[in-house]
């Protein structure tokens, strides 16, 4: 079992409101995947219990407001949004556009840390977060 993908499956699941028993018993499914069986050496129980988690895992932390107006900036959340939406999870993009540096570190693809770092220092400059 891979602990660490254990942890961060819980985690996510957890977080976004699921059942802490269905949580665990779909971590540990995560966890003991094997990327070279047949459905990863789920059994059709494992990938139902799975099935069961998505809707957990399908919402984003945008859902809970209707426009762009209702988030607590809307320049800078529009900013991010706008540029990186279905391109960086919303939870990165949610810090980036709180102010929150540190999400920089969590893009991979340097051509898209550059440009969401020239967007967070253009709106630091502009005073976006005083």
């Amino acid at each position: 079992m891979n602990n660490n993908i254990f942890l961060a499956a819980l985690n996510a699941l957890t977080q976004n409101g699921c059942p802490t028993d269905l949580a665990q018993e779909a971590a540990f499914i995560v966890a003991n995947d094997d990327p070279f069986q047949a459905d990863l050496g789920r059994t059709p129980e494992q990938q139902q219990i799975i099935q069961q988690t998505l809707p957990y895992l399908q919402g984003g932390i945008y859902d809970q407001f209707e426009t762009i107006d209702e988030t607590p900036n809307p320049l800078t959340h529009g900013q991010f949004l706008g540029n990186f939406g279905g391109e960086l999870p919303d939870e990165t993009i949610w810090r980036l556009a709180e102010g929150d540096s540190t999400a920089l570190n969590d893009i991979a693809d340097h051509a898209t840390r550059d440009k969401a770092s020239n967007i967070f220092t253009r709106l630091e400059e502009l005073g976006a977060w005083e």
